[in-house]
């Protein structure tokens, strides 16, 4: 009896270790929201030294966040979360990152204005805007809102946008970070490895 009990239990044995080598190591499980088919991206906006264009960054992964300068809350708030998970990374990730603040108000915000705040948070992050125009079409490229609000006269306004921070991997949008977990620096470095 113990015999024929023997051989089936080897069998399920055999097949769950089958199971076990056949599956993919190394998996990962993301915590940002991967896009199942990554959208093809591209811009070409201003920075203090010239045109920059999102194709032209290679095989960086490049995290992009729209948002302002006067902003008084998310934009510094998610910057600083964006600094830790960069600052989180060896030197030889850090160098296969790229970290770009895009200006929706182009009106106050120069390609130096973006770019002096984008440095204030790291010497390495990037800050870019244009046009109203151009600014308009980058954002819906990548489904971003943003409109002017609370408007008390010429340079005094808010702007509500979306807050979303967009991961993009050789030209295409592959993850996206919802304000509240882009906060979750060690979860957002895991996910960054995962990707490099």
């Amino acid at each position: 009896m113990k015999g024929k009990l023997l051989v089936p239990v080897l069998a399920v044995l055999a097949l769950v270790g089958l199971a076990y080598w056949l599956l993919p190591k190394g998996s990962h499980s993301f915590y940002g929201t991967k896009l199942l088919n990554p959208k093809p991206v591209d811009f070409l906006l201003q920075s203090p030294s010239g045109p920059v264009r999102l194709g032209e960054m290679g095989d960086r992964l490049v995290l992009i966040f729209f948002g302002y300068v006067h902003c008084p809350d998310v934009c510094p708030t998610t910057m600083l979360a964006l600094k830790r998970a960069y600052e989180a990374l060896s030197p030889e990730e850090q160098n296969r990152v790229q970290v770009v603040f895009i200006s929706v108000d182009p009106e106050r915000d120069t390609p130096e204005i973006a770019d002096q705040y984008a440095k204030g948070f790291h010497p390495r992050f990037l800050g870019l805007t244009g046009s109203p125009e151009t600014i308009q079409e980058v954002a819906r490229t990548f489904g971003v809102y943003y409109q002017k609000s609370q408007y008390r006269g010429p340079g005094e306004y808010l702007v509500d946008h979306t807050a979303t921070t967009f991961v993009v991997q050789e030209g295409k949008l592959v993850l996206l970070f919802s304000p509240d977990k882009v906060e979750e620096t060690q979860r957002v470095v895991a996910d960054l490895r995962a990707l490099l």
